[in-house]
């Protein structure tokens, strides 16, 4: 599904031991959010005045971001998680400063020992006798009930990390895991574009819905997911499984939103194209085992077979022009994504990666509020229909 990019600024409320920490060669201390770092700066947030420094300048950072990648790599390896890893994981994510992180793992060690007092204190659970109860909307429940009651929307578990801000009535290790693969999938995405576009950390928290049910999904016809620019929330129905394809497709239009902005874009909307095949091409490369795994440039069968087998496929030029509108109609609408997708995985992997360096420039064109067929032509500086046969080359040549 496309998506209008919609103003959206970022500003971190400093307070406490959850910031990060730059510490300079002179012993001077800044604290606040690293939002970027290559091998020559350091970009320091505090509240909206961002501060550039020199690399050569720094004895060493802290940052949560990093954090967070040495805890999910922990996570990962570690798995399946017995309860010393769970302890030994919460204990990290403490240490570290991942408030949410350290909650999630809470959760779980609760959800094999439920009257493990440790995991409820960091919860802010209280104990009545012998028994916890948990806070609800200004009142206390016992575990059993708090379990049933978040089976209903209004009362669905609320969960968050260093990104994100998760709402599901999915049962709770279920989202818990979720939100966990949330943050792989931001991590994924980073690894991908974020050196390449200069990208910064979002740092407003982003949010994310997990329906159980059709009833509590918004209707929006026959889609079993969205994004919302205005409020920067993604939702996602998840009443016969999480399709997890969904959530990475509609993840990374929210990336594309968050980091978009940042670069203060003239236009108001990628496009289309663009939009909904990187979308795919994310979600493609996911591989949802326990935990969710990123292979960078793995095709997705469907997508290819249905522009390799298709008797009258889009030419380069209409596919360009596709607006939003074009991927809800009905009419060659598989066809369409299919193509979007194919010509990204073709200008970032095809011919051996020829196109690779080129497209990177014209997406950063892009968010620049450029983006046009013309710019596209003129970051690859071919010819037109020669890159056309080398797609089609690429399409009907993939081994799946």
């Amino acid at each position: 599904m496309s998506i209008r990019l919609a103003p959206l600024f970022c500003i971190l409320a400093l307070g406490g031991g959850e910031t990060d920490l730059v510490v300079l060669k002179s012993g001077k201390e800044l604290r606040g959010r690293i939002v970027f770092e290559d091998q020559s700066t350091v970009v320091l947030r505090q509240d909206a005045r961002d501060t550039s420094l020199e690399r050569e300048e720094v004895e060493r950072v802290e940052s949560r971001v990093h954090n967070l990648g040495a805890l999910l790599d922990n996570d990962a390896k570690w798995r399946p998680l017995d309860m010393g890893e769970l302890e030994l994981l919460a204990a990290q994510a403490k240490e570290m400063n991942l408030t949410g992180e350290a909650e999630i793992y809470a959760w779980s060690r609760l959800l094999r020992q439920r009257d493990l007092e440790p995991a409820h204190l960091v919860l802010g659970h209280k104990k009545r006798g012998k028994s916890w109860v948990l806070p609800l909307d200004g009142r206390w429940v016992d575990w059993d009930k708090r379990v049933e009651l978040a089976k209903d929307w209004g009362s669905a578990w609320q969960l968050t990390s260093l990104h994100y801000e998760l709402r599901s009535n999915l049962p709770l290790q279920t989202s818990l895991d979720a939100l966990l693969d949330i943050e792989r999938l931001y991590r994924a995405f980073f690894e991908v574009f974020g050196a390449e576009l200069s990208l910064y950390d979002v740092c407003k928290p982003m949010h994310v819905h997990l329906h159980a049910d059709a009833a509590s999904y918004p209707e929006v016809g026959t889609e079993d997911g969205l994004y919302e620019a205005d409020t920067d929330t993604l939702r996602v129905k998840a009443d016969k499984g999480l399709p997890f394809w969904v959530v990475a497709h509609e993840l990374t239009h929210q990336l594309l939103q968050d980091t978009a902005v940042r670069e203060k874009s003239d236009g108001d909307s990628l496009p289309p194209w663009l939009n909904e095949g990187l979308a795919d091409y994310m979600a493609a490369c996911v591989q949802h085992t326990a935990p969710l795994v990123f292979v960078a440039g793995a095709p997705e069968a469907t997508r290819f077979q249905a522009h390799a087998s298709a008797k009258d496929p889009f030419d380069l030029t209409r596919v360009l022009s596709f607006s939003s509108g074009d991927y809800f109609s009905t009419s060659d609408r598989l066809l369409k994504y299919a193509q979007s997708y194919t010509l990204v995985h073709f200008l970032l992997h095809g011919r051996e990666g020829r196109y690779r360096a080129a497209f990177f420039e014209y997406l950063r064109e892009v968010y620049r509020g450029k983006g046009s067929s013309t710019d596209l032509k003129s970051a690859l500086g071919v010819d037109w229909r020669q890159l056309e046969k080398e797609w089609i080359a690429h399409v009907r040549g993939m081994k799946l």
